[in-house]
């Protein structure tokens, strides 16, 4: 695979109409193997990114500059997230161990064991009383992230399990899996609630939208489902990309929805309509991961090209104004009869 040259790749893209390439704000390079995922601080000043070179990365997104790098998995790390106080990272690695990092100084605090195989996805509640990670051993675990204790093993999936999250009240966990379905937990009783079918290949991603009204997923069927969490019912399908769908974020607004496909680009649809808003081609090789920053100013991308790339957040497409009816013209008065001219 050839070394992009410059910090700034050549793209090719589609937004709306526009004829021009959109180009990215940077290019991070650091990495000796592919990227996984990544992820912003809660206060954007950070980016980690996760790597098949056994390492997370932790770097300024404004100047690129390397912060921190934190050692110590013994295999690829596949996925990685800021806690929501911005205190901690976790990371879920093919090592079959998960990791909770101090994010200041990168020592590691606990390394969770217990999985029976890799580690695929991790995620923290938003109180950061939980922490819930999904492995190809076909299970879920919820661990206390203050202790690295275990606290639950959710059982219930046929295949592995590739994507976790938790709804923005706490109060359910999605898990995404190999077996083509979506399954939603209670948290508290730690039961699974329901079982969303209809993708027909493995899912890889879930997420909650941020008002927690859908859940979005990816597939290996080229499609993204958004479904009503509240009843497990579908609620629309994305469909336009031309290859597996391996990851997805929601904007912090709520707005846009981004999705990162094996097709080699990144799309970001307008969920006020569904409609694509732009469809950006820009690494060499497919799209591992997307993520929005805080501001929803950027978003993030992660590729097995073994670069990070921040890009500007295009704007929906402004919707034309209905025309104003013509305005009806009066009824012609009918004219008087004409007198008889006098002879």
């Amino acid at each position: 695979m050839s070394v992009l040259m410059g910090s700034i790749a050549v793209c090719m893209a589609v937004l709306g109409a526009d004829p021009k390439a959109p180009q990215p704000q940077k290019a991070i390079k650091g990495h000796t193997d592919a990227v996984n995922s990544v992820a912003f601080s809660p206060d954007g000043k950070q980016l980690a990114s996760a790597s098949d070179d056994d390492t997370v990365h932790i770097v300024d997104p404004k100047t690129g500059k390397l912060l921190l790098k934190l050692t110590g998995h013994a295999d690829s790390v596949l996925a990685v997230v800021f806690s929501p106080d911005g205190e901690t990272i976790a990371t879920a690695s093919a090592d079959d161990t998960a990791k909770i990092w101090d994010a200041e100084t990168g020592k590691v605090l606990f390394t969770l064991t217990g999985h029976g195989n890799s580690v695929n996805s991790v995620a923290f509640s938003h109180d950061c009383r939980w922490l819930a990670t999904g492995s190809d051993d076909e299970t879920v675990k919820i661990w206390d992230p203050e202790t690295g204790k275990e606290t639950a093993t959710l059982k219930g999936h046929t295949d592995a399990v590739n994507s976790v999250s938790f709804s923005p009240d706490d109060t359910l966990l999605a898990s995404g899996s190999s077996d083509t379905t979506v399954r939603i937990w209670n948290v508290e009783t730690r039961e699974s609630l329901r079982e969303l079918k209809g993708h027909t290949h493995t899912v890889n991603s879930v997420a909650f939208s941020p008002d927690g009204t859908l859940l979005a997923s990816a597939s290996h069927d080229d499609t993204i489902r958004l479904w009503d969490p509240a009843n497990g019912e579908p609620d629309v399908t994305l469909a336009g990309h031309g290859g597996p769908v391996e990851a997805l974020a929601f904007a912090h607004d709520g707005k846009l929805l981004a999705t990162a496909s094996d097709d080699g680009t990144v799309k970001v649809w307008d969920l006020s309509s569904d409609e694509e808003v732009a469809s950006i081609e820009c690494h060499e090789d497919w799209v591992a991961d997307v993520t929005f920053s805080p501001d929803d100013k950027l978003f993030a991308t992660a590729s097995p090209d073994k670069l990070v790339k921040l890009w500007n957040v295009p704007k929906p497409k402004a919707k034309s104004k209905p025309k104003a009816e013509a305005k009806a013209k009066p009824e012609a008065k009918p004219k008087p009869e004409a007198k008889p001219k006098a002879k």
